[in-house]
């Protein structure tokens, strides 16, 4: 944030979280990286929300490790606030760049929590296992569309 605030004037806004009109519910155009940035900081602050009520629920019935991961949430959490908090005066403008460590934070917890079910039979683990490969392979897609753009000279962040 000193290095933004420096080279390009960027001033945080720390209660960009908090604020209704920081979040985008726009459907980007594959064109535009800025309105994929804001949709991506909507789908993260809905991840986060989905998260609480996802671990909350075996929680109050106490059957979960949840103290395993609340070091993990709030890493992502604090990760997020930041991000938001930094690009906030610039419209949420290359927040898919720093939600992403955000992100595999929460993969990784979702992951442990998953692990504390019991193993389910083989044609839900081969449904999972393709929804996966099918969303791998259109984010790979949509990388390779943002290189083949950035590659260019077009902005994408």
């Amino acid at each position: 944030m000193l290095t933004q605030a420096a080279g390009w004037a960027i001033v945080p806004d720390y209660l960009a979280v908090f604020k209704p009109d920081s979040y985008r519910w726009l459907v980007p155009a594959l064109n535009d990286p800025i309105e994929a940035s804001q949709l991506s900081m909507t789908l993260g602050a809905v991840l986060f929300v989905a998260i609480a009520v996802c671990e909350l629920l075996p929680a109050i019935r106490r059957r979960t490790g949840l103290s395993v991961r609340v070091g993990i949430y709030f890493c992502a959490a604090t990760i997020y606030y930041f991000s938001v908090s930094g690009v906030a005066c610039v419209d949420m403008e290359s927040m898919l760049r720093y939600e992403f460590c955000a992100y595999v934070l929460i993969v990784l917890a979702l992951l442990n929590f998953l692990r504390q079910f019991r193993t389910p039979p083989v044609w839900v683990r081969a449904l999972g296992t393709a929804a996966v490969a099918l969303v791998s392979a259109a984010g790979l897609c949509l990388q390779g569309w943002y290189v083949w753009n950035f590659t260019r000279g077009n902005w994408v962040a």
